[in-house]
């Protein structure tokens, strides 16, 4: 019998229901107002009809705010609403292209073959982050995919950070908007930072080899029959014995295989050399160690059964990280009535704070979706921002807003988003004083 999507726990269904109800929101508010549907599923913007040009990407109806808390609370829930009627298209497109990676990718073949990353590797996922046309919205749920699908946490944090950065079309549309001096900028700053985070993720993950030490996601990685059964046979001992085991007493003489499961995020192990199964929260998929990869045979699978457990795996991401979209389109909603584009330029466009660094920590609290950077950052320019500080926002903004960070906080654990956030922050920074160095 065909196993069925799994059901929801109660968290999990509270936030399915959330979804619905801020989905089925936005889109009534612009239909019952006669807004422009356009400016809805393209930038996730409240519009009036009929406006036109760069303008379209950033005018939206106007919330003045006022000590009228259930007004502005309305707002923002309205403006949330419209965000997520704009990233959920991309937020589904983005568990599918995770599921296939989990599904269809075997996890030791990749091993082999890309071991904990590096330079190399790291700057071919940084250049395929600049050609695969995957959004900052939907990029989250694929780095669960790519994770667990074998590729490393360096390739896939320098692949995290090209992607909104410096994808082909936001490339050209920074060139032709801003000139290709700010262009080449951009490229070049968005290489530095992500070849500095993906070379010091490529280092903890060949030093310590545990990927429940820097991923929160619980999927069932693709592994090979023989390796499914071991998994099988450990995990059984675990459970069955309450204190955690040295390797001599769990798998003697299996040492390498007990690390290849703990880098799949099947196993764990403390500082004392003791394995265990690691801890899975109630919103995973419930289980953890061995029983998650029970073997299945899935290298005979057919087409039509991959494709069914494919489903299966998007559903269970889906459901684990729902929580984490709704957190960001309430950031996001709240940072749209709160500190308005307008706002954000009255406070950078002068020259009195025209500062690289002013402009770096802006963009962290300025919710900028991929492709309308650039027309926010040219009216930045016209109210009178430098070229640097114009640069640190074009790599700031796609990557460290508040709603972005609150997504990927779904995905790493706290020290890789540290890292993520302060080499980032930096980069932006030096990235700004050098363009402002050299670019007279």
């Amino acid at each position: 019998m065909r196993k069925m999507f799994r059901r929801p726990t109660h968290k999990e269904g509270l936030y399915l229901v959330l979804i619905g109800l801020l989905y089925l929101a936005g889109v009534l508010y612009v239909y019952l107002n006669d807004l422009s549907w356009t400016a809805l599923f393209s930038y996730g913007l409240l519009q009036p009809q009929g406006v036109t040009g760069e303008e379209a990407r950033l005018v939206e109806i106007e919330t003045p705010l006022s000590w009228n808390i259930p007004q502005v609370l309305w707002f923002i829930s309205i403006k949330s609403s419209a965000v997520l009627v704009e990233l959920f298209q991309y937020w589904v497109v983005g568990m599918l292209i995770a599921a296939a990676l989990v599904v269809f990718v075997p996890w030791e073949r990749v091993k082999q073959k890309m071991g904990y990353g590096g330079f190399f590797s790291n700057l071919v996922a940084a250049t395929a982050g600049a050609v695969v046309p995957i959004c900052s919205c939907g990029i989250v749920p694929v780095l669960g995919g790519m994770i667990q699908a074998g590729i490393p946490l360096g390739p896939t944090m320098a692949f995290l950070i090209a992607a909104p950065m410096i994808s082909l079309p936001a490339v050209f549309i920074t060139a032709g908007v801003l000139g290709w001096k700010l262009a080449l900028g951009r490229i070049l700053g968005t290489y530095f930072i992500a070849l500095g985070v993906g070379g010091v993720l490529s280092y903890w993950q060949r030093r310590e080899r545990v990927l429940r030490r820097f991923v929160k996601l619980a999927v069932t990685p693709n592994l090979s029959p023989e390796l499914q059964q071991f998994a099988f046979k450990v995990g059984m001992a675990l459970s069955k014995n309450p204190n955690r085991l040295p390797t001599e007493r769990l798998a003697p003489g299996a040492e390498e295989k007990l690390f290849l499961l703990a880098e799949a995020g099947i196993l764990d192990r403390d500082k004392d050399g003791l394995w265990h199964l690691p801890v899975v929260s109630e919103s995973s998929s419930g289980a953890a160690g061995a029983c998650f990869v029970l073997p299945s045979g899935d290298a005979k699978l057919s087409l039509l059964k991959r494709v069914h457990k494919m489903l299966q795996t998007a559903w269970d991401l889906f459901l684990q990280l729902n929580y984490y979209l709704v957190l960001a389109v309430v950031i996001a909603g709240a940072i749209k009535v709160l500190i308005p584009t307008n706002v954000v330029v009255s406070l950078v466009g002068g020259a009195s704070l025209n500062s690289v660094l002013i402009t770096s920590m802006i963009a962290v609290f300025a919710y900028v979706c991929t492709y309308v950077e650039v027309p926010t950052a040219l009216a930045l320019m016209h109210k009178g921002m430098g070229g640097g500080a114009t640069l640190a926002y074009l790599l700031g903004g796609p990557g460290l807003s508040l709603p972005s960070l609150a997504m990927l906080s779904g995905v790493f654990t706290a020290r890789v988003l540290a890292l993520y956030v302060g080499l980032s922050f930096l980069g932006c920074v030096m990235a700004g004083y050098l363009f402002n160095l050299i670019v007279r």
